[in-house]
């Protein structure tokens, strides 16, 4: 963006500091102080308290900020679109004339339940913090919010949901707001607020229909047309349901998804999760984000909300009477298998089982991408694809096991395949190893007439002596 006609804009101070990952990962990341005496609380208030810190915690990955910094750069743009100026800022609040774009990009981002994409959300709108006093013209004295953050709960209309957005002394009390109205104060405080995205969280709770998605269409087209950009958060359950929407619905929701996926096994920045969740209460938490990471992963399918779950679990085991020892692995091994965490631990299960499993697949929706071949913050297969079933490759045993059971007929055909694709046979052939046993020479004369004349003194005695005592016992 020139600077000059521009210079000066109370917004641009916003974005000071965030042009670097460094700038903006410190403005993001949530850190907990330490909790002290802990020891001294009953069980129930230190579980209470090491929950409420874990919710509070907020590292976020390379794969997180990459998103972030999309979403930063995207109010960038809609500030400089719709308010290149003071003139044209005032002109369109005293005019009554907002500025909004029209045909809007609306975009997504999914994942499963519990790895971050909310506190992601949560993390644009603190990224983007005018002061109180960051009023874009004197006369306009309206706290500026570049990004509103709204959490769907048990609304049931889209009605419910604008009118949570509007000014309260437009609303005053009036229920029935006709619709047109309620779209235009909209855009019109929205500007006046400085509002450029609205992220909207927790859409699933709008219907538990199986098909019914039409309200959520609905709110978001009608919110695509306030002004602001729109962003959506959901889970794979819904995703999968507005697959069934048509395809004027589908290009205009689906235009632009971001995947959410859980760390790998060996990826530092789980450790690292890890290590914040335990130096939070290092004297009472045994466990160690290095050594441990790996099987803690395996344990939660690398899923933050169930590592929280997890540990609290492990501490309430370890901690039923009273606050004492340290909680160390072997807690959290039992608490993994304790029926407090079946429910969580099925899910687990069933992850690692889905790559495997199509019949799983279809009964499991919401553990399973929407999208197959969705490409991730990282560049690599999303869940979806990584959930497809696996080339299984037999051991090497096996197929000499099969192959052995082939007539002649069939191993020359499977010879003649190999050769034309290209194929090695599957071990290559070795010369058998023969043990040749000694050859025992021949009787002689003396002995032939040896064992005739023992053989006609045993039918004379009628004593023949029984398989289990030697000659000499005779």
């Amino acid at each position: 963006m020139s600077r000059g006609h521009n210079e000066g804009l109370a917004w641009e101070t916003w974005f000071t500091g965030l042009d670097t990952d460094e700038g903006l990962r410190d403005r993001v990341i949530l850190r907990v102080e330490p909790l002290q005496q802990l020891e001294h609380a009953t069980p129930v208030a230190a579980c209470e308290a090491l929950r409420t810190a874990w919710r509070g915690t907020y590292f976020p990955s390379n794969a997180d900020l990459a998103v972030i910094r999309q979403f930063v750069e995207r109010v960038r743009l809609m500030l400089a679109r719709r308010i290149p100026s003071v003139g044209a800022y005032q002109a369109a609040i005293y005019g009554r004339q907002p500025i909004v774009p029209a045909e809007q990009e609306i975009w997504s981002a999914t994942g499963l339940a519990g790895v971050g994409k909310s506190s992601a959300m949560k993390a644009v709108a603190r990224a983007i913090r005018p002061k109180p006093s960051d009023c874009i013209v004197p006369s306009v004295q309206v706290s500026p919010e570049p990004i509103a953050h709204i959490t769907i709960k048990a609304q049931r209309s889209s009605g419910i949901v604008l009118q949570s957005m509007a000014n309260p002394q437009f609303v005053a009390g009036r229920k029935n707001i006709p619709a047109p109205e309620l779209a235009q104060h909209l855009r019109e405080w929205l500007y006046t607020r400085c509002t450029q995205l609205l992220l909207v969280d927790e859409l699933q709770s709008m219907t538990r229909s199986e098909s019914a998605t039409t309200l959520i269409a609905n709110l978001i087209t009608e919110l695509n047309e306030l002004g602001p950009a729109v962003a959506y958060i959901f889970n794979y359950s819904l995703g999968h349901k507005l697959l069934l929407r048509q395809q004027e619905d589908k290009d205009r929701l689906l235009v632009k998804c971001l995947s959410f996926d859980p760390p790998g096994a060996d990826d530092p920045h789980w450790a690292q999760v890890v290590s914040e969740y335990v130096n939070l209460a290092p004297d009472l938490l045994n466990i160690d984000g290095a050594r441990d990471a790996a099987e803690l992963h395996r344990l939660t399918g690398g899923i933050y909300r169930l590592l929280g779950f997890l540990l609290l679990q492990a501490c309430r085991s370890a901690w039923q009477f009273k606050v004492g020892r340290a909680v160390t692995m072997a807690d959290v091994r039992a608490s993994y298998q304790s029926g407090a965490f079946a429910s969580q631990r099925e899910d687990v299960e069933t992850l690692r089982s889905l790559q495997f499993n199509g019949r799983l697949r279809d009964r499991r929706k919401d553990l399973v991408s929407p999208f197959p071949g969705l490409v991730t913050r990282n560049g690599a297969a999303s869940t979806a694809e990584a959930s497809k079933p696996l080339q299984h490759v037999p051991a090497p045993a096996a197929v000499h096991l099969m192959e052995s059971a082939l007539n002649a007929g069939a191993k020359q055909l499977l010879k003649g395949l190999r050769a034309g694709a290209g194929v090695e046979a599957s071990l290559p052939k070795a010369s058998a190893t023969v043990t040749r046993l000694p050859r025992r020479r021949p009787p002689t004369a003396e002995e032939l007439l040896n064992g005739e004349k023992l053989l006609a003194d045993r039918a004379k005695t009628g004593k023949w002596p029984r398989s289990d005592e030697s000659e000499t016992s005779q």
